[in-house]
């Protein structure tokens, strides 16, 4: 396809090429693409290779190497003629985007219009309700929602909807993090037995099918996150900054959506898939006991 890709210039002509080489491949189908993406390590939301297909926005670099690897490209030459071909695009537009955003933005926006403090338990198990693909919940050990959501993770399970839950490992450095950065008022121990609890809960769901995965790393994450229906064009996720110390309703939380915050979007996706692979599966019948003392 060197010739092809030679005279790109433009989205449209990038994304002509991208449907002759799935066609090459057989038609994958972006689910297919996706569930390939996150068995090896090369995240590939649906929506963006959707939009890259189509032309509605080109990919990043990673997703286009990604993409190529999935379609078994790997000759030196070939990557380079499609990198050069979306370095060409992402030139052209980044020249549009930046008169666009000289027009649009006349001051920085206030973090006020971007960060709320308060952590909305009611408003996740609306939006697990309104799900329909897949939930993702990744946190430490996710105390004060796991027994709050459970009913709305059993409803979601019962419409086919996969859930991932990705917390941190029992007993490890992490953890020992956590109460560090949790202070006194919680505690190792608390925090331990609230795990415990927790992953009690899900063992219970694990038992309702295939449609729940979870898994366990000794990796203190940097924020909590919940997304709804990631892979997809009407996707969300919802963050809450870690912070010391502090009082566990009051952190900064942001929302980003798949629409509008395209690449950022994107890079989260990536970072929940990275350390989601790294993570050891949890199975069932391996919750820890409650410790006591």
């Amino acid at each position: 396809m060197a010739p092809e890709l030679s005279s790109v210039q433009t989205v449209e002509g990038l994304a002509r090429c991208i449907r002759n080489l799935l066609s090459h491949c057989g038609n994958l189908s972006l689910r297919e693409l996706e569930s390939w993406g996150i068995a090896h390590n090369r995240p590939m939301p649906r929506t963006s290779l959707s939009e890259a297909r189509s032309g509605a926005r080109p990919p990043s670099r990673q997703l286009l190497l990604n993409l190529l690897a999935a379609c078994e490209v790997h000759d030196d030459r070939e990557v380079s003629a499609w990198l050069d071909a979306l370095d060409r695009v992402h030139k052209s537009k980044s020249i549009q985007t930046r008169q666009r955003l000289l027009r649009d933005l006349t001051q920085p926006v206030s973090a006020y219009r971007f960060f709320a403090e308060l952590d909305d338990v009611s408003e996740i198990s609306h939006l697990i309700q309104q799900t329909q693909d897949e939930v993702w919940l990744w946190g430490t050990t996710l105390a004060m929602h796991i027994p709050y959501i459970d009913t709305y993770l059993g409803q979601a399970l019962a419409r086919d909807v996969r859930v991932k839950v990705l917390l941190i490992s029992p007993g490890g450095a992490a953890m020992s993090m956590l109460a560090f950065r949790a202070g006194p008022t919680w505690g190792r121990q608390r925090l331990e037995e609230r795990l415990a609890i927790n992953l009690g809960l899900l063992e219970r769901r694990i038992g309702q099918g295939d449609g729940l995965e979870v898994r366990l790393i000794d990796y203190l994450p940097p924020y909590t996150l919940y997304a709804y229906d990631p892979g997809l064009d009407d996707g969300s996720m919802e963050f809450r900054l870690g912070s010391f110390g502090g009082r566990h309703e009051l952190r900064p939380t942001f929302r980003m959506i798949r629409r509008r915050d395209g690449e950022w979007f994107d890079y989260f996706y990536e970072q929940f898939t990275s350390v989601w692979n790294a993570a050891d599966p949890y199975r069932h019948g391996q919750a820890p006991d409650a410790p006591t003392g």
